[in-house]
């Protein structure tokens, strides 16, 4: 994947991590990396979406984008990302309400997929 907004995104998603998980109970920081996260996961289901499209599959939302991208062999486990989406929305809502070691916890997992699909 060669997206230059996503490496800046991601850039930004790794920095808010690093420091939640140096300090995890600071507010700020974890409403920042859920913006990171939320930014992350946005640009990684469009670019799902594009290879998609190109691929002939239609999709109308983030979840039809995921399925699409287990279908093309993209992603390996569509659960986990199912479980990405749905903290994404969870997040856009609530963030605070999440509880901040299953956030960090979370968003390491996904940190690790994205770097897969950049590598």
């Amino acid at each position: 994947m060669n997206d230059a907004k996503l490496g800046q995104v991601f850039a930004l998603l790794e920095a808010a991590l690093l420091e939640c998980e140096e300090e995890p109970q600071n507010a700020l920081r974890l409403a920042a990396l859920a913006k990171a996260f939320e930014s992350t996961f946005g640009y990684v289901w469009k670019h799902f979406k594009r290879e998609a499209d190109q691929a002939g599959l239609e999709t109308y939302s983030p979840r039809d984008a995921l399925k699409a991208a287990a279908q093309l062999k993209l992603i390996d486990d569509l659960e986990l990302w199912n479980q990405f989406l749905n903290a994404r929305n969870l997040s856009v809502h609530d963030y605070l309400g999440m509880d901040d070691v299953v956030v960090v916890e979370l968003v390491q997992k996904f940190r690790a997929e994205v770097q897969r699909l950049l590598d």
